[in-house]
């Protein structure tokens, strides 16, 4: 079913939905339609780039009765990849290596749902009241998954549609303009109750949060959100890159600011397993400690354009007004996007990321490295 709805502002959205998720699952495979959206959203990685230049917001989520993938942007820049963008949700690309080291990330995604102690009880009730597993599955399914069995969930899951919905102000969507794989569902899969098992917190006590910690003054507030951006702004951040995608070691990875009155928290933030600990932190140190190899002047150019893009997308939604009401001038990065250059940013980086300079802690101890 395609539904076209008309937006009033020059943004857009479309949204793929299929239908089934966690109710095509069977015993030995709860957890695979979370794992497969994780998966699927790997066909992207190669358009990271150009999405961020075009100020292109996408993500997916996996639910109990479907599996979303959506862009979201300007009107234009949205009618530029939707078709691309749905071609590539009718191809499975990944190989033996990406999915252990997804599925390790899921693994760790897992733990932290888990180690919340409110979380875990909700997700437990919500396993005894239904008598089935939510998205985020079973651990012991998820650790014995392997490769065919992904295979096997695309033929099935991902043969069409269910829904798609297009929100934009003029480009109606067409029919003709999906050039996406043909096949039919040939497999049925099989249904009934099954013995719920509970899991708590208290079983993953070797996760931990980590903070790295850095003070920041009011005049450089908005060249340090500029360089947390070239850090760990989308799939191809450095941080990202080298300690999710390479390494399979965390979940997440960001870095964001904590305004106060005329300075702040400058935060590079993650969560993972005890024994990775020390992994993640020299993973953080080799990026924070090598600028020439990270902060490239395509990345500087890239995070430019993207804050331009984005720019124009909240002068529309009026966020831009709000937050010069908001915020003193000097500390949004808007306003330094026109002026800023490239050893300005160098010249910032030296003083705020020398790594000797953070503060880490975790949740058990606070210690400077």
């Amino acid at each position: 079913m395609i539904t076209n709805l008309k937006s009033e502002t020059d943004l857009s959205g479309f949204y793929v939905v299929y239908e089934g998720s966690t109710n095509l699952e069977k015993s030995g495979w709860y957890g695979i339609s979370h794992l497969m959206e994780h998966l699927m959203c790997k066909n992207f990685d190669h358009l990271q780039e150009d999405f961020d230049k075009d100020g292109i917001d996408w993500n997916a989520y996996t639910s109990s009765n479907e599996i979303v993938f959506y862009i979201q942007g300007l009107d234009e820049k949205v009618n530029k990849w939707k078709g691309e963008f749905m071609n590539l949700l009718g191809q499975f690309n990944v190989n033996k290596e990406q999915f252990e080291n997804e599925r390790n990330i899921v693994l760790e995604e897992y733990m932290d749902c888990f180690n919340d102690q409110t979380q875990s009880h909700m997700l437990n009730l919500s396993r005894k009241l239904f008598n089935d597993y939510d998205p985020i599955g079973l651990r012991s399914d998820l650790e014995k998954l392997k490769y065919m069995d992904c295979l096997n969930y695309f033929d099935l899951q991902y043969a069409n549609p269910s829904k798609i919905i297009n929100v934009s102000k003029k480009n109606k969507y067409k029919n003709d303009s999906i050039d996406f794989a043909k096949r039919t569902l040939d497999k049925k899969m099989e249904f009934g109750n099954h013995d719920v098992e509970f899991e708590f917190g208290n079983e993953f006590k070797d996760k931990t949060s980590i903070a790295i910690l850095s003070p920041v003054i009011e005049e450089d507030f908005a060249y340090v959100h500029f360089i947390n951006a070239m850090l760990s702004l989308g799939l191809k951040s450095p941080l990202y890159q080298e300690i999710r995608e390479k390494k399979g070691l965390v979940y997440y990875v960001h870095c964001y600011e904590s305004r106060m009155n005329n300075q702040g928290i400058n935060t590079i933030a993650t969560q993972t397993s005890n024994k990775n600990f020390n992994s993640v932190v020299d993973s953080v140190k080799e990026v924070i400690s090598n600028p020439d190899k990270y902060l490239t002047k395509d990345r500087f150019n890239l995070v430019k354009d993207y804050y331009k893009v984005r720019m124009q997308k909240d002068e529309i939604l009026r966020y831009k007004n709000v937050n010069q009401w908001i915020n003193p001038e000097g500390w949004s990065v808007y306003d330094i996007l026109d002026t800023v250059k490239m050893n300005k940013v160098k010249e910032v980086y030296d003083k705020y990321y020398k790594f000797d300079n953070f503060y880490i802690s975790n949740d058990k101890k606070e210690f400077k490295k």
